[in-house]
């Protein structure tokens, strides 16, 4: 079950690397709060946070995001889109003694990363930045994560 999720962490990473990688090409600030990947064509939330949700908060709050907003649809990013963050040549830190391998331009307190890619009903996949990996445990109320939101451009 596990190799699916490793052949799609394999894959976004050799496509960063053969993209550049670096944030002077994939990813523009949009403001204070936002930012746009060049690699993907989407915007993304430039962090989140500080914020740990459940995984109903974490989709509520990026659908949140869009109320007001014409043209604007905001929504957690699929499991691909998440791993494509994933940098093995960068290393910043990123909540209590954690530190993240994405692109500095993404401000992260914790590498445990939603995603909205749904396995099963009951489950969720969530992305550890720090290594690279990816899970999808059962969905519980006292599961929290971090949360980026996307929208396409």
């Amino acid at each position: 079950m596990r190799t699916p999720v490793l052949v799609a962490v394999l894959a976004s990473v050799a496509a960063c690397a053969c993209h550049g990688g670096s944030s002077e090409e994939r990813f523009t600030p949009l403001g204070a709060d936002m930012i746009h990947d060049a690699h993907l064509g989407i915007v993304w939330t430039a962090g989140d946070r500080g914020m740990e949700l459940s995984w109903h908060d974490a989709d509520k709050y990026c659908r949140e995001r869009s109320v007001g907003k014409r043209g604007e649809t905001w929504r957690l990013p699929s499991s691909d889109e998440l791993a494509s963050l994933f940098d093995p040549t960068t290393e910043q830190p990123c909540g209590k003694a954690a530190l993240c391998r994405t692109d500095p331009a993404i401000d992260l307190s914790t590498p445990y990363q939603w995603s909205a890619t749904a396995p099963r009903p009951d489950r969720r996949v969530y992305g550890d930045l720090s290594v690279g990996t990816q899970l999808s445990p059962l969905i519980r109320p006292a599961l929290t994560r971090g949360t980026l939101c996307v929208r396409e451009e």
